[in-house]
C-alpha cells in the first residue's frame, strides 16, 4: 500500500511516514505554512524542535490522495486498519471536523477489542496520542475541534477499563498537558473546558475516594493559571464551578479554600492594579453571595473595594457599571 500511496502522492507518503515516526514519542506541534522553501529541506514536510512544518500546497496534495485511499479502503475497514488509520491522519490534519472519517477511527480501535490486552492498549495509547498532536496545536480549527475533542472522550469512556491503557494519574494529565495546553493556544475555548468539566464530573476508572484530593490539587492548579491568564474567561468561569459545584464533604475545608482563593486573587489584582471584567465576576461569584463566617473578612474587603470602584472609576465605564450592579445585587440578596 505504502508503494502504491507514493505513486499517488510522494507528499502523502512522506506526512504518513513523518506521523507515524512520532507515534507515542512525545509532544509534537504543527505549523502549517504557505511557503515552506525557505524554511525546509523538504518540500514535503519535516520535523524541526518537535514541530512538523508541513507547506500547505503539500498537505493539500497529500489530503487528496489520502481522501481517494480511504474511501476506496472504507468497505473492508477491519482488513485494512492500518491504511484507513494513514489515511485518517491526513484527512483530519487536513480537516479536523471530518466525521466519517473520525468514525473510521473509533470502529478500527473497537475492532482491537478482539485482540490481546497488550494490543488493545496500544491502539488507544497511539490514538490519544495522535488526538493530542491535533487538539494542542496552534491550529485553531483542530485546537477548537468538537469532533476531535469528542473522540478524545469517546476513547477514555470506552477504553478505560483495558489494563494498561491508561495510567493512574490520567485525569491529572489530561487536565495539564492536554486541556490547558490547548486552552493556552486558543483562549475561550469552549470544547476544551466542557471536555475539563467533563473529566472532573465522570472520572470513568478512577477510585471515587480520591476525587476530593484531584478536586483540591486541580482548584489549586487552576488559580496559578488563572493569574497568569487574567483575561481568560472560561478558565475563571470554570476555577468558580470547581470552587462552587465540587465542595469538599466538610464545608469548612471548602469554605476556607473559598475564602483563601478570593483574598489570594483580591490581592492579585489590587496589587497588579487588574481591571479584567472576567476576573471581577470571578470574586463577585465566590464571595458575592455568601453567609459564610468563614468567608466574612475577605468578603467584606471585596465591597470595600467595589464600593471603591464605584465611586472613582469613570461614570459609564465597563468596571464602575459592574462595581454597581454587582453592589445591588449583593444588596439585593442580603434582604432575603
Amino acid at each position: 500500500m505504502a508503494a502504491e500511496a507514493a505513486e499517488f502522492s510522494p507528499e502523502y507518503a512522506a506526512l504518513v511516514h513523518l506521523i507515524n515516526s512520532r507515534l507515542s514519542a512525545g509532544p509534537l506541534d504543527i505549523q502549517i505554512l504557505p511557503d515552506a522553501s525557505f524554511l525546509l529541506e523538504s518540500t514535503l514536510g519535516e520535523i524541526i524542535n518537535n514541530t512538523l512544518g508541513v507547506p500547505k500546497a503539500a498537505l493539500a496534495r497529500a489530503f487528496l490522495t489520502a481522501r481517494r485511499i480511504f474511501f476506496k479502503y472504507l468497505d473492508n475497514l477491519t482488513e485494512n486498519a492500518q491504511v484507513i488509520l494513514d489515511s485518517t491522519s491526513i484527512i483530519l490534519l487536513f480537516d479536523p471536523e471530518h466525521i466519517t472519517a473520525a468514525n473510521a477511527r473509533k470502529r478500527i480501535c473497537l475492532a482491537h477489542r478482539t485482540l490481546p490486552q497488550p494490543e488493545q492498549a496500544k491502539r488507544l495509547k497511539e490514538e490519544l496520542w495522535f488526538n493530542k498532536f491535533l487538539v494542542t496545536s496552534k491550529l485553531k480549527r483542530h485546537n477548537k475541534s468538537p469532533t476531535l475533542w469528542f473522540h478524545r472522550k469517546w476513547l477514555i469512556e470506552n477504553f478505560h477499563t483495558v489494563e494498561g491503557a491508561l495510567s493512574p494519574k490520567w485525569a491529572e494529565y489530561e487536565v495539564e498537558e492536554v486541556i490547558l495546553i490547548s486552552a493556552e493556544h486558543h483562549p475561550k475555548n469552549y470544547y476544551a473546558w466542557d471536555y475539563m468539566r467533563w473529566v472532573i464530573k465522570s472520572r470513568p476508572g478512577l477510585d471515587p475516594r480520591s476525587s476530593q484530593g484531584m478536586n483540591m490539587q486541580i482548584s489549586h492548579l487552576m488559580q496559578k493559571w488563572c493569574m497568569a491568564h487574567t483575561s481568560d474567561s472560561s478558565g475563571w468561569s470554570f476555577l468558580a464551578w470547581m470552587l462552587l459545584l465540587h465542595p469538599n464533604p466538610d464545608p469548612r475545608v471548602s469554605q476556607n479554600l473559598q475564602a483563601n482563593t478570593g483574598a489570594e486573587v483580591l490581592d492579585f489584582a489590587l496589587m497588579m492594579n487588574l481591571k479584567n471584567l472576567s476576573l471581577w465576576k470571578f470574586l463577585q461569584e465566590i464571595l458575592g453571595f455568601t453567609n459564610s463566617e468563614i468567608i466574612h473578612d475577605v468578603r467584606f474587603e471585596y465591597l470595600m473595594n467595589l464600593s471603591e470602584m464605584r465611586g472613582n472609576l469613570p461614570p459609564g465605564s465597563t468596571l464602575q457599571v459592574f462595581a454597581r450592579k454587582s453592589l445591588i445585587a449583593i444588596g439585593e440578596y442580603e434582604a432575603i
